[in-house]
């Protein structure tokens, strides 16, 4: 269905949101502590690295390629660190390549976070102008580091580099073209975000902010499950919507069904909601899908998390200190021409890719 414009109601998309009680007498959900980590906020176990946990994008990982899963959560484990081995350290600094469309989508997430949290906490909201001009200075930052970058060099995590930079390098030509691409691109995005019906719902009377990108940690037969949805409100009449925006692709209801599961979890049987809507806001295409939450879906998104979740086990020596199998189980993807050309991992695959692709002519 199309995004209804701000004109096509009284409310403005983002008039602030008046409340009759302070957040402070609001209902806060019971949140698991995040126990201290190096990177992801999962405990360690024993030293040895993060306990094992499920969420949807490691998920689609293991999807694409079960050797990539490997290197991303396994292989590069510790590469942060100033002891760590030269391939760990290259594994960690070859996950943080970065691709034009992807920091695109993260800076626009930015900007509704922005968004959300200024009406949250009533205070002044950006101008479309402020919105664009933040996402094209982030966006510019990166489509124009160099891979000799002092800043990619030492904190990869906090400067990331294009993938195609680091596997072949961009005229600057090339480069002032990308920006210029994806800076259109912005301003139809942002349009779409500042005209999102979920601004008018969090503009109704009691609506509460209950998670604006936070991750929600809930524990099923025995194992943590790591939910970060872009967004949930809450109604006086206790219906909940759970938010995932999207900038490009098809999405995916099962993501925003399961994060609506993990609300309801944390909610806990004393305080369940009567009502969960998943909304996936397709910002691309100016559309969302909105589906009513019900028994049925949570059971076959369960089912299909079981089904991932078993397959993550398989591939450990020791599930409770998550202990992996050695590299070489972990299966390549067969889409070799295409996927791998465009993996971030491939240096570390490089000399297998080379020989097949040598094997298949």
């Amino acid at each position: 269905m199309p995004l209804p414009c701000a004109t096509d109601s009284s409310l403005s998309p983002l008039t602030p949101v008046a409340r009759p009680e302070s957040r402070a007498s609001q209902r806060h959900l019971a949140r698991p502590s995040h126990a201290a980590s190096g990177r992801a906020g999962h405990p360690a176990v024993d030293g040895h690295g993060p306990a094992f946990s499920w969420s949807f994008s490691r998920s689609q990982l293991i999807e694409r390629c079960e050797r990539l899963y490997y290197e991303h959560y396994y292989g590069s484990h510790g590469g942060w660190a100033a002891n760590a081995t030269p391939r760990a350290r290259l594994a960690y600094r070859l996950k943080q390549l970065t691709s034009p469309n992807s920091e695109l989508g993260r800076a626009v997430h930015r900007r509704a976070q922005e968004i959300a949290h200024a009406l949250r906490d009533r205070m002044p909201l950006p101008t479309s102008a402020e919105l664009y001009g933040r996402t094209r200075t982030e966006l510019e930052a990166v489509i124009m580091r160099r891979a000799t970058d002092a800043a990619w060099l030492t904190d990869p995590r906090r400067a990331p580099l294009l993938h195609e930079v680091h596997y072949g390098g961009v005229s600057m030509a090339r480069r002032r073209q990308l920006l210029t691409d994806l800076c259109a691109r912005a301003v139809a995005l942002h349009a779409a975000l500042l005209d999102a019906p979920v601004w008018r719902a969090a503009a109704l009377p009691g609506a509460r902010f209950l998670y604006i990108d936070e991750p929600i940690i809930t524990t099923r037969d025995g194992v943590s499950t790591i939910s970060t949805p872009d967004l949930v409100l809450q109604f006086p009449d206790d219906r909940v919507i759970v938010v995932d925006w999207k900038t490009g692709g098809s999405g995916d209801m099962t993501q925003v069904i399961l994060y609506a599961h993990a609300v309801q979890s944390a909610f806990g049987a004393d305080g369940a909601a009567t009502a969960y809507e998943a909304w996936l806001m397709h910002l691309d295409r100016g559309t969302m899908e909105a589906v009513t939450v019900t028994a049925s879906d949570i059971a076959t998104a369960l089912g299909a998390q079981q089904t991932s979740l078993e397959r993550m086990r398989d591939l450990l020596v020791d599930p409770t200190r998550n202990v992996p199998k050695p590299r070489a189980i972990f299966a390549q993807t067969t889409d070799q021409n295409r996927a791998c050309r465009q993996c971030k991992m491939l240096a570390l695959c490089s000399l297998e890719f080379n020989t097949r692709t040598a094997a298949a002519m």
